[in-house]
């Protein structure tokens, strides 16, 4: 059982829509099995799930992943240390 510490942060930004797509992906029978790396995705989660993504064919919440969720385990992510955001931008 997974305790909601190790669970993806993928629901906190994906959109309904982006979530059938990727469950439609990966429960296809046709779709490549690509495993997550769980230490990867907890120590660095953008890399980890952007990877992921993009091995299974959804570029664009791969690079949605990878803007969105942090980019170290007590980093902040990559959208939010871009040097136009935050207040006044």
């Amino acid at each position: 059982m997974t305790d909601a510490a190790t669970r993806p942060p993928l629901g906190k930004i994906l959109t309904a829509d982006e979530i059938a797509r990727f469950v439609a992906r990966v429960a296809y029978p046709i779709s490549p099995v690509v495993p997550v790396d769980e230490e990867l995705a907890l120590a660095a989660p953008a890399r980890a799930y952007g990877d992921w993504l993009e091995a299974l064919g959804l570029p664009d919440l791969a690079e949605k992943a990878r803007t969105l969720l942090p980019e170290s385990a007590g980093g902040s992510a990559a959208a939010d240390t871009a040097l136009d955001s935050g207040p006044g931008a």
